[in-house]
This record gives structure tokens, sequence and C-alpha cells, in this order.
């Protein structure tokens, strides 16, 4: 089921636009003549749009877009067509290859995600993204037609993951072990996704950067869960007295980015055995949480 927002930006024809269309950072500016925008509006829409911080204009959607149903995440849009691209510097190609069975679109987003986490959105080229893969720079232009395109994909990867957090946010509010638990699991700082995550949230600084609203809103969504885990468990008597899960959330998500960043970089300084970042979030979550 679809929702019609009549008075918001054009569209590029009818059926519902995928989640990454109603989180773009130029909602209203990639779409090309007349015509209505149709959006299915998941539960991570929803969640944001009940964000205070977050502004319906922000979102791109119309004035008279106030309801939200449930529908399931669309799936991305089809690559752009091929275009130009000149800034890059060339260099030797490299004998890294994709994956056995992994498609060349989901090699690309891989080498893509590994090299924005590394060295951020603006220190890795698409030609050195190309190299990664082991395609021709060309070859990378026939999937992605920009480096700002490539991003939008990479984020839409991390929304995915967004998305499967709020879905299992019930599940964190039935007992304190249930949120320790998760904090090894998708809140894992050694995973690549917190480290990708960490780098980005870093560069939005600038205002700039062409996954600025989106990231944040990532960030939002991450505190969003575990305020309404905290709050829930303050309901069942399972925090302690004056604790307010809205700054706690804010804490720990801080804390989880702190950490992906400190494990590729301090650690490296370090026994590996010291210090596990895990037991540190989850001794911290304890002084907070009862029973």
């Amino acid at each position: 089921m679809t929702l019609a927002a009549t008075n918001g930006p054009p569209g590029v024809g009818a059926g519902p636009a995928p989640l990454s269309a109603m989180f773009s950072d130029r909602a209203g500016e990639e779409a090309a003549g007349g015509g209505s925008l149709y959006l299915s509006v998941d539960p991570l829409a929803r969640a944001l749009r009940t964000l205070d911080t977050i502004a319906a204009t922000e979102l791109g959607i119309g004035e008279d877009l106030r309801a939200v149903i449930d529908a399931p995440v669309g799936t991305l849009p089809p690559p752009a067509p091929l275009s130009e691209e000149t800034a890059d510097a060339p260099g030797e190609p490299s004998s890294e290859a994709p994956a056995p069975g992994s498609s060349r679109r989901e090699a690309i987003l891989d080498s893509a995600s590994a090299l924005f986490a590394e060295r951020g959105y603006h220190g890795a080229s698409l030609r050195d993204i190309s190299r990664r893969v082991g395609i021709s720079h060309p070859g990378m232009l026939h999937h992605f037609s920009s480096k700002e395109v490539l991003l939008g994909a990479v984020i839409d990867r991390l929304e995915a993951s967004a998305q499967g957090l709020l879905d299992s946010a019930d599940a964190l509010q039935t007992s304190p072990q249930s949120l320790i638990a998760a904090l090894s699991g998708p809140w894992d700082p050694r995973q690549h996704s917190m480290a990708l995550l960490a780098t980005l949230s870093a560069e939005i600084v600038n205002p700039d950067h062409p996954g600025r609203f989106r990231i944040a809103r990532l960030r939002l969504v991450h505190e969003h869960v575990l305020e309404q885990a905290l709050t829930g468990l303050a309901e069942h008597g399972h925090l302690v007295d004056g604790a307010d899960p809205k700054m706690l959330a804010r804490t720990i998500v801080s804390l989880l980015l702190s950490l992906a960043v400190r494990e590729r970089t301090v650690r490296e300084l370090q026994n590996r055995a010291d210090a596990d970042p895990i037991q540190d979030v989850q001794a911290l979550v304890r002084r907070w949480v009862v029973g």
C-alpha cells in the first residue's frame, strides 16, 4: 500500500519510491518532469518522523503527508546512465578480484564501503575503488555514474541495517540481558558497519558533504532504538532511579562510535587481549540497568 504526496516534490512516475529516495539529501532535485510522488513509508521512516530534531521539510515531504503506513523497504533504483568522470588520478590495477559468487555491483559496494571506512568519502576516489575491485574505471561508471551515487548505495546498506534494529526494538525491551547481548551483535564496534558509520559521522561536520543528512539521521535512528529499549526497561523497573533514557542512548551511541575508531587506531599499539570494547560497553550499561 502506498500514499501519494500530491503537494510534494516531483517524482519519476507511479509506484512506490525506495527508502533511499525518501532519505536523499537532494529530495526533489533528482526527479525530472512533473507528476506525483508515491512514497512507501516503512518503520524506519516512521521512527525518523517521530524525532523532534527532524522536520518534514528536511525529508522533502509535502505538508499534506501526515499519515504513515507500513510497507516493506523498496528495492534500489537501477544504475544511472554512464557518464564521464575525470577528477580521479589514474593508477595501477589491483590483482584483488571480487569474491566468488558475488555480483559485480555487490563487489563494488563492498570495496567502496571498506575504502570509505578507511579513508572517508573524500579520501577514496572511484579509481581507488575500481582498483580494489579489479575492474576498469569505465566498468565502474557502468554501475555507478558518480561517487555521490555510489555513496548513496553504500548508505542504503546502512539504512537496511538500521531497519533490522528497528524491527528488533521490542525484543530489546524484554530484559536487560537482551540489550546487553545486542551490544555484542549489531552494535559491536569492531564490525565494519560501525567503523563506516563512525568515519562518515566525523566527515559530515562539513556542511557540503553529500551524505550529511542521511548519516545524521542514521545516528538518530540508533539513538532512537536504544532510547526505546531503555524506556521499556525503565517501565519494567530495570533502570536505575534518575536515569534518563534519552541521555543514556546518546551516550551509548557516542561511546560505540568512539570505540569503533579506537579499534582501528589505538588498538594497534596495545595488546589485543586488553580492553575488550564489548566488555567495556556492557560494563557501562550494567551500571544503569538492574535485574
